[in-house]
């Protein structure tokens, strides 16, 4: 397995340069990065050109970090919509699919559905599948697997949720971006990878720590200092046969901490996470 970082775990000061200097001192191997409305320094945005892309690409290579993926802050519920909405959703998911074919990247990052005001989940559905089966041309014409993420927006409820959804794209072109810290809030990450397993394309890894068990709220927390099992998660990862990049979206809690120290505990979590798939 490959540790990776979101580049949202970086300070909006860091240009490109300075994360990915950074990256490779804690011992990174990849950077997930964003498409973002504008550029705090090191988010790609629709405006961002090829020559801007390049450089950037120019740099991973400077500095031996690989592009894990684009992941982007603009979906927001877009794919759930219809008309100018879902419009915009799709340019979206093109400028992302064209960032992530310069850098190199084999995956982008789209959240479906989520629950816009007067929408229901039914019609939320409905038009996603819809909105997304309109793109496979244009995903395949790229080459980017599309994973759909699981996130906190009302969708996707269950496991046998992102999988039905999956069956009913019906496409090579998406796979299942799995977000194994989403769900510690309400469920089990172990028995959602279970289940989606062989279908995910890549993973985000964070930790919750409840507050008692499930249902009962809490909040997102260092890595390997909440309620995830991550033996569990990464027993279940390697027996559906998943060998891919864990790439980290987390933050930092203490803002007394030095931006070094973090990244450094970040990527020694991360080793510490890979040790329970190798012992599994």
């Amino acid at each position: 397995m490959k540790k990776a970082i979101n580049a949202w775990a970086f300070p909006s000061e860091y240009s490109f340069e300075d994360c990915l200097r950074a990256a490779s001192k804690a011992g990174f191997d990849a950077v997930e990065f964003n498409l973002d409305g504008q550029n705090d320094g090191h988010s790609f945005t629709l405006k961002s050109t090829d020559e801007e892309i390049c450089a950037v690409k120019a740099l991973c290579e400077k500095y031996g970090i690989e592009t894990v993926s684009i992941s982007s802050s603009l979906h927001g519920g877009k794919w759930a919509s219809s008309g100018e909405e879902a419009d915009e959703a799709l340019k979206v998911l093109k400028k992302q699919l064209h960032i992530a074919k310069l850098m190199g990247a084999d995956t982008v990052l789209l959240v479906p559905g989520g629950m816009p005001k007067g929408i229901s989940l039914a019609a939320s559905r409905r038009n996603s599948a819809a909105n997304l089966k309109r793109a496979i041309p244009m995903i395949e014409e790229y080459g980017v697997t599309v994973g759909l993420e699981n996130v906190w927006n009302g969708f996707f409820l269950s496991p046998y949720d992102m999988l039905s959804f999956l069956d009913e794209l019906d496409s090579d072109a998406f796979g299942l971006y799995f977000d194994m810290g989403n769900m510690i809030a309400f469920s089990t990450s172990a028995y959602w990878t279970e289940i989606v397993g062989p279908h995910i394309s890549k993973l985000h890894i964070k930790d919750f720590k409840r507050n008692g068990g499930i249902n009962s709220g809490g909040e997102f927390c260092d890595l390997l200092k909440g309620d995830a099992d991550f033996p569990a998660v990464m027993a279940a990862l390697k027996a559906e046969g998943f060998d891919g990049y864990l790439t980290a979206e987390v933050f930092r809690t203490d803002p007394s901490r030095s931006w070094e120290d973090f990244f450094q505990s970040v990527s020694d979590a991360e080793d510490e996470i890979i040790g329970y798939y190798r012992q599994a």
